[in-house]
């Protein structure tokens, strides 16, 4: 199929002015700037909106009142939803459960992967336990949370090897620094998260090839200006990625100012970290073998810890336009980009630019998805 995508504000995700952008097949072939010929070929008009490359969410376990943990077709549910709100690529993410039912979970997203879903593409899954630890387990189940010894390792490799892109754990847990080595030389990244690591356990995580932090700030011991941590740790060391749940629940706005002022556009990455009660109305869901209330779109267990969220990444994307100085160009970065170039896509994905993926979503000057393309193929809108 050859399409012209004309009229439309470029983010590629720098921003580019006026423009138009040629697809075809499943790549951009070309952009053409305002005033420059375009080709004769069908065209859909975008109206002004802005145009930029899909989004990726790293860390995602459901939507639409479904979830990664139930298996079956929910992970393609998920990826049609996800398309609606602006995303082409995600790793949808496990809870800490029993090996048994990461191994079901991960089986659905491994068939997912293999064809398309009519929504988002699935790049892999993010294991998000069970290597956690016990003090900070947030909406975690205490009774799967196990350390990451080399046979436990050994067992989640056997499991998910193939198809996880990223492993959550607390690198201050037994066994966890070689974790960490073991993980990284299979090409997973390593991300610390629900930790109570001290400074220098930190930096030694880092050292090992812990390339990322879950959730930043949430699932930690705060900054403390003599007990730096976690924290401190990531947010001053060079080539260290932090994900960002930009609610204004999980992290105020001044939070995140100061994330991005700490590390840069370049470093940071939006997620929702978002549950199956994504899109729905309040009331009761279930995160793994967790119960889960939602009230005024805040996700709590009974104990009144956070539960996950129900945000969206476009709207992640527009409330990071909104409260930093990164504008809207930077903050398409964090969430197109940045994830891309952590996941070694960036060859490929993330940009709009010729010979890229096709892989395209465009907003109107509300915040709103006019439209989600993937692999060429409009999957939403339009």
């Amino acid at each position: 199929m050859t399409l012209l995508l004309k009229n439309a504000a470029l983010y590629a995700p720098e921003s580019l002015g006026p423009g138009s952008v040629l697809i075809e097949g499943k790549k951009i072939a070309a952009l053409y700037r305002m005033g420059e010929g375009t080709p004769d070929v069908e065209a859909l008009d975008l109206n002004g909106a802005a145009l930029g490359p899909g989004f990726i969410d790293l860390h995602t376990h459901g939507a639409d009142r479904v979830e990664l943990m139930d298996g079956g077709q929910a992970v393609v549910r998920m990826a049609r939803f996800y398309a609606r709100h602006g995303v082409t690529g995600c790793l949808p993410a496990t809870v800490t459960a029993s090996f048994e039912a990461v191994s079901r979970a991960v089986e659905s997203a491994r068939q997912a992967m293999a064809r398309p879903t009519g929504g988002a593409r699935v790049l892999g899954v993010h294991l998000e336990g069970p290597f956690i630890s016990p003090q900070r387990l947030g909406a975690q189940s205490p009774e799967f949370c196990v350390p990451p010894t080399a046979e436990n390792v050994a067992r989640l490799i056997e499991i998910a090897g193939d198809v996880a892109r990223i492993v959550t754990l607390a690198p201050e847990e037994e066994g966890g620094i070689a974790a960490i080595a073991a993980f990284a030389e299979r090409g997973i990244i390593v991300s610390i998260g629900h930790t109570v690591a001290t400074t220098e356990q930190a930096e030694a995580a880092f050292a090992a090839g812990a390339s990322q932090v879950t959730h930043m700030f949430n699932g930690m011991p705060p900054l403390h200006h003599r007990r730096p941590g976690i924290v401190g740790t990531a947010l001053t060391t060079e080539g260290i990625r932090i994900e960002l749940i930009a609610d204004g629940v999980h992290l105020h706005p001044t939070a995140i100012r100061m994330a991005v002022a700490a590390k840069g556009v370049d470093d940071v990455l939006l997620i929702t970290d978002s549950i199956s009660a994504t899109g729905c109305q309040d009331g009761e869901y279930i995160l793994g073998p967790m119960k889960v209330i939602v009230k005024d779109g805040e996700a709590r267990i009974e104990s009144g810890a956070l539960a996950g969220s129900t945000l969206t990444l476009e709207r992640a994307v527009t409330n990071v336009a909104r409260w930093t100085d990164a504008g809207l160009s930077g903050a398409w970065q964090m969430a197109s980009l940045n994830p891309a170039r952590q996941l070694g896509m960036d060859d490929h994905a993330g940009r709009v630019a010729p010979g890229y993926d096709a892989d395209l979503s465009a907003l109107d000057a509300g915040g709103q998805v006019m439209m989600t393309m993937v692999g060429g193929e409009i999957v939403y809108g339009a």
